[in-house]
């Protein structure tokens, strides 16, 4: 079997690994040149398993996730450069956060958390925070994407600084179309290029919203450097990192503007006078990174196979039919639309595109793939959500 992966980020580079790991020949494509340049090229990402206060399938595909890609993680060679398990202190900072920790600390769940009064966060993080207590979940960790990207990809066929432009059924098969005018065949297609997917006519009902995030950077100095976990209010700061602290981020649904923004940039640093006030008076040299975060109308990611929707479209299926019998597009896969938990979830979304396509034992529930699939939107269009929601038994 051979796979071809488009998108070089996090979702195409576990997803090249996940694939690669089982014996399968993978050519991954990325039209910069060099991996993870775009949502996943900030220099440190956090994984922070962000939970809402009642049980939930997003819930679930977060804890999944965060385990998985913890153990991933774990599993590369050792680099101190990628990735640190320095925990992290999120903040009651105000009535509805402080009500969300106490529900979460009640629920019997598998994240390790524990309740700190101000006084106890202020010695956990090293610095003098804002007076809230807070929850400490001690797993957490930073990790450096590029690093990450690269390692996953060590033993991946790649094809840099050449974009995929076309997909066509061959066969058995597909065949992309690339910049340079060549073509590429292979048994299985992964798109994992984040808003870019519907440039392919095969993801036209994926949709996607490009939601803009300004990062900011400031070296550290000497109050700052005994900060010794990640500190989170609705925005973040992280300890120093090759001597730079990371803090943001802004959210801005459709915003395009790939320009540093002063408006954002205040927004950020200002958003330390909450977090660390005492800190806040002392940042110099600031400097900022745009990206985009794919996401969908639901929050949760789009992964899984594809469904040809104009055979969809022309032959509706009754409410209650076999998924089997669908208009499956055999060798054709979806990792994209993580949002801003990407690293989290782009992972293990790209061990469940393997586990299908070399139809292994499902590793989510039949009820959880079925609710990520990219084709569900289309399905409920058609007034199939029941059937959306039982692709997989």
């Amino acid at each position: 079997m051979r796979a071809i992966v488009i998108g070089g980020g996090i979702s195409g580079s576990s997803t090249a690994y996940a694939l690669s790991k089982r014996g399968i020949a993978v050519t991954l494509i990325e039209r910069h040149a060099k991996l993870a340049t775009e949502a996943s090229g900030n220099p440190i990402a956090v994984l922070y398993p962000k939970l809402t206060s009642a049980p939930s399938l997003n819930n679930d595909l977060t804890l999944s996730g965060f385990r998985y890609s913890l153990d991933l993680l774990a599993s590369l060679p050792k680099n101190p450069k990628l990735y640190d398990a320095c925990g992290l202190i999120q903040l009651a900072f105000n009535a509805r956060e402080k009500a969300r920790q106490a529900l979460l600390l009640q629920q019997n769940n598998t994240l390790k958390m524990e309740y700190l009064t101000a006084l106890q966060v202020n010695n956990y993080a090293g610095l003098s925070l804002g007076g809230f207590d807070g929850i400490y979940l001690p797993e957490v960790v930073w990790v450096n994407p590029a690093l990450w990207c690269v390692a996953l990809t060590k033993n991946v066929e790649k094809v840099l600084s050449c974009e995929a432009l076309k997909l066509q059924k061959i066969g058995s098969g597909w065949q992309v179309q690339l910049t340079d005018k060549s073509a590429l065949q292979a048994d299985v297609v992964v798109i994992c290029n984040a808003n870019d997917i519907k440039q392919f006519s095969q993801c036209a009902s994926a949709a996607t919203t490009p939601v803009r995030g300004q990062i900011n950077f400031f070296a550290e100095n000497e109050q700052s450097k005994n900060l010794k976990t990640i500190v989170c209010t609705d925005h973040f700061i992280s300890p120093a990192v090759g001597g730079t602290h990371a803090t943001g981020t802004t959210y801005a649904p459709n915003d395009l503007n790939a320009e540093i923004s002063t408006a954002d940039t205040d927004k950020n640093i200002q958003a330390l006078r909450k977090i660390v006030p005492a800190l806040f008076k002392s940042v110099r040299d600031v400097q900022g990174r745009v990206a985009w975060r794919s996401q969908t109308l639901d929050y949760m990611p789009l992964a899984g196979q594809l469904l040809d929707e104009a055979a969809l479209r022309a032959n509706p299926p009754r409410y209650n039919a076999n998924p089997a019998d669908l208009p499956w597009l055999q060798g054709l896969y979806v990792n994209a639309g993580h949002g801003s938990k990407g690293m989290i979830t782009a992972p293990i979304c790209g061990e469940l595109i393997a586990v299908l396509a070399t139809n292994s034992t499902l590793n989510l529930s039949a009820k959880l793939a079925s609710k990520i699939n990219p084709s569900r939107f289309l399905l409920r269009e058609l007034g199939l959500k029941l059937l959306s929601q039982t692709l997989y038994r």
